[in-house]
């Protein structure tokens, strides 16, 4: 009858066990293959394949409880492991020119230095602190309000070493090399790119200044200059795509208003946390540059 069958469906066979605790034993098995396998080569990219062999096999990883942040510890476990950092705000190396500086956030020396996260924001904010002991900015009552009007509209100015803030593409050691080709054989027709397109030069820098840098890439893309709080739309840059890094470039020679010397003076701070910046946005929907964490 009914009561008969239940019975013999329930009933556990010495095959039965051996059958079930073999195929135990080779979860097991594959999950730990699987795992050092993922850890060694994948681990900055994957995390999810062993997470659903532990969930199988009740193993180290697993996380009954439902809570996301077992998921978040096991991937910066491997991470950590795989010798892969978590992104971070700072200047790049890499793609920042040989000729520049680089100690934490400051940059000195002179050429092009690219921070290390893209702007992938709608509207990011973020600024540079300007050091250069001995050149003081004057009273407001004694400062020239002429000082900065040698500015066009395009954001170049006659000064041949103000220095330019801004954002610019992904560079690499060959854009350099072919860079410092172009210096050599002094080919001033030559069209290439020196990375400063997307750059405004703002001229007459003076110690503590801070010069602030608003990006907006909705509805109508547009790069914002403001010195010390004020706008500067004479340096305003329109209409720009692509992904883009928060950048600088010092002229050689830059910050002396005497004899100006290679590699000496002017040092520049960039600042993406919000609790260290000195003046406001231009407007609230700026925020701090954000890292963008990818989740696969």
């Amino acid at each position: 009858g009914l009561g008969s069958s239940v019975e013999a469906t329930t009933t556990t066979t010495p095959n039965n066990v051996v059958y079930i605790s073999g195929l135990f034993h080779s979860l097991t098995v594959l999950q730990a293959v699987l795992s050092t396998y993922y850890t060694t080569r994948y681990a900055d990219n994957m995390g999810g394949c062993c997470s659903c062999f532990d969930g199988i096999t009740g193993g180290k990883h697993g996380n009954d409880s439902g809570n996301s942040d077992g998921k978040s510890t096991e991937m910066a476990t491997r991470n950590s492991i795989a010798g892969v950092p978590p992104p971070t705000h700072g200047v790049s190396r890499a793609m920042s020119a040989p000729t520049i500086q680089i100690q934490g956030y400051k940059v000195s020396g002179s050429g092009l230095a690219l921070a290390k996260i893209p702007i992938e924001q709608d509207a990011a904010y973020w600024e540079w602190h300007v050091h250069l002991p001995g050149l003081p900015r004057p009273p407001p009552d004694e400062e020239d309000e002429d000082e900065f009007h040698d500015v066009q509209m395009n954001g170049e100015s006659d000064d041949p070493y103000a220095i330019k803030f801004g954002v610019a593409t992904r560079k690499d050691r060959n854009f350099y090399k072919l860079l410092q080709n172009v210096e050599d054989e002094g080919d001033e027709t030559s069209s290439q790119d020196d990375g400063t397109a997307l750059m405004s030069a703002i001229p007459n820098l003076r110690h503590n200044d801070v010069i602030g840098v608003a990006v907006q890439q909705s509805d109508l893309p547009m790069i914002q200059f403001l010195l010390n709080g004020e706008p500067l739309p004479e340096c305003t840059i329109n209409r720009f795509r692509g992904t883009v890094f928060p950048a600088v470039y010092i002229p050689v020679g830059a910050g002396s208003e005497g004899d100006r010397i290679e590699d000496e003076g002017i040092s520049l701070l960039a600042e993406f946390d919000e609790d260290n910046f000195k003046e406001m946005s231009p407007h609230a929907r700026f925020g701090p540059l954000i890292v963008a964490r990818g989740i696969i």
